[in-house]
C-alpha cells in the first residue's frame, strides 16, 4: 500500500511539471469530489480524462509525455530505441472531445497492427516491406508506427477529413526524416464530391464517414473522392507490399468495384483491414479477398490477406 501511494505521488508530481500547479489544484478538487459523490461538471470531467490519458501513457515505457498543454499533449513513442524508430505526435486531447488518444492507445499502446505484422512474417518471412498506402490515415498513427517497424519504407496516406488532415500534416512536419507523404481524398469508386457524416458510431473524427450528398444539398464538410487508379498514380508504386485500409464501411463499396478488385489482384502483396460489419459482414470480405488469390485471417479487429505466391 505504502509503495502505491509513493508511486501515485510520483505520477501526480510528473503530471504537476507538465501542467503546473494551477491545472494539478484543479485536478485533485475534481478527484475529491468524485470520491464524495459530488456531481461534476463537463469541466471537471475533462479534467479527470486528460489525468486518466496521462496516466495511461505514463505507465508506459516505451512512451514519453514531452508536454500537456491545454489543446494537446506532445508524446514520442520509441523508448531507447535508435532516432529512424522514434516518432513524435501532437494529440488533441480528451478534454476537446477528439478520438487522438483512443487512437493513439489502439495503436501505440495495445499495438494491434504488430499482431497483423506477426502474422505477416510468419506466412511470408521473406518477403520484405518497402511500399506502404494508408486509405483512411486518419491523425499518422499506424502511418507513424509501421516506420518503427519498417524505417526505410516509404508510406502514403489518404485522409479526407480535414480536422484529421491537419493534425496529419502537422504529425508528419514532426516527424520530417521519416518517408511519409499525404493526399487529403476519400477513395472511392471515381472522382466526385463526397459529404462528411458523423452519424457512424461515437460521432467523433475516427468514425467519419464520406458519403454520396443527397440530390438537396446540404451544408456538410466536403471532401474530393478519387479512385484507385488515381490514387496508385499519386504513389507512383510500381508494387503495394502492405495496403492498410480503415474506411468507416467505404470498404463495402470498393470491394464490389471491379477496379479495385483488379488493383488488389494485380497490386498488393499484403492487405490490413477493418471491416465494419454495419455495412459489409467479415465473411463476405474474406469471401472477396479469397476470390483474388489471398489467404485471408482474422487477427485482432482486423482482417488479414497476404497473397499467396508470396507463401512459395
Amino acid at each position: 500500500m505504502f509503495n502505491r501511494i509513493l508511486s501515485y505521488i510520483g505520477r501526480l508530481d510528473r503530471y504537476r511539471m507538465l501542467v503546473g500547479l494551477r491545472e494539478t489544484g484543479i485536478l485533485l478538487v475534481s478527484i475529491l469530489a468524485v470520491k464524495m459523490g459530488t456531481k461534476t461538471g463537463k469541466g471537471l470531467q475533462r479534467v479527470l480524462q486528460r489525468w486518466s490519458f496521462f496516466k495511461s501513457l505514463d505507465g508506459e515505457k516505451s512512451v514519453q509525455v514531452l508536454s500537456a498543454g491545454a489543446h494537446e499533449f506532445r508524446v514520442s513513442y520509441g523508448g531507447i530505441q535508435p532516432d529512424d524508430r522514434r516518432v513524435e505526435m501532437a494529440l488533441r486531447v480528451p478534454m476537446w472531445d477528439s478520438s487522438d488518444s483512443q487512437v493513439f492507445e489502439q495503436i501505440f499502446l495495445r499495438k494491434e497492427y504488430l499482431q497483423a505484422l506477426e502474422w505477416f512474417s510468419r506466412r511470408c518471412p521473406a518477403g520484405e516491406i518497402n511500399a506502404i498506402m494508408d486509405v483512411g490515415a486518419n491523425i499518422g498513427c499506424a502511418a507513424l508506427y509501421f516506420t518503427t517497424k519498417f524505417p526505410d519504407a516509404n508510406i502514403f496516406c489518404l485522409e479526407p477529413e480535414a480536422g484529421n488532415y491537419q493534425r496529419l500534416t502537422l504529425n508528419l512536419g514532426l516527424n520530417r526524416k521519416k518517408r511519409i507523404r499525404c493526399h487529403q481524398a476519400a477513395l472511392w469508386t471515381e472522382a466526385r464530391k463526397l459529404r462528411c457524416t458523423h452519424d457512424f458510431r461515437d460521432g467523433k473524427e475516427w468514425g467519419s464517414r464520406f458519403v454520396e450528398p443527397p440530390e438537396d444539398g446540404c451544408d456538410a464538410q466536403e471532401a474530393d473522392a478519387i479512385d484507385i487508379a488515381e490514387f496508385l498514380g499519386k504513389t507512383g508504386f510500381g508494387q503495394v507490399d502492405l495496403f492498410k485500409m480503415d474506411i468507416e464501411g467505404t470498404e463495402a463499396v470498393l470491394l464490389k468495384n471491379p477496379k479495385f478488385k483488379d488493383f488488389l489482384k494485380e497490386k498488393v502483396l499484403r492487405i490490413v483491414m477493418e471491416v465494419h460489419e454495419e455495412f459489409i459482414k467479415t465473411d463476405e470480405a474474406i469471401a472477396v479477398l479469397k476470390s483474388l488469390g489471398f489467404e485471408t485471417n482474422v487477427v485482432a479487429e482486423f482482417v488479414c490477406a497476404v497473397k499467396i505466391p508470396c507463401l512459395v
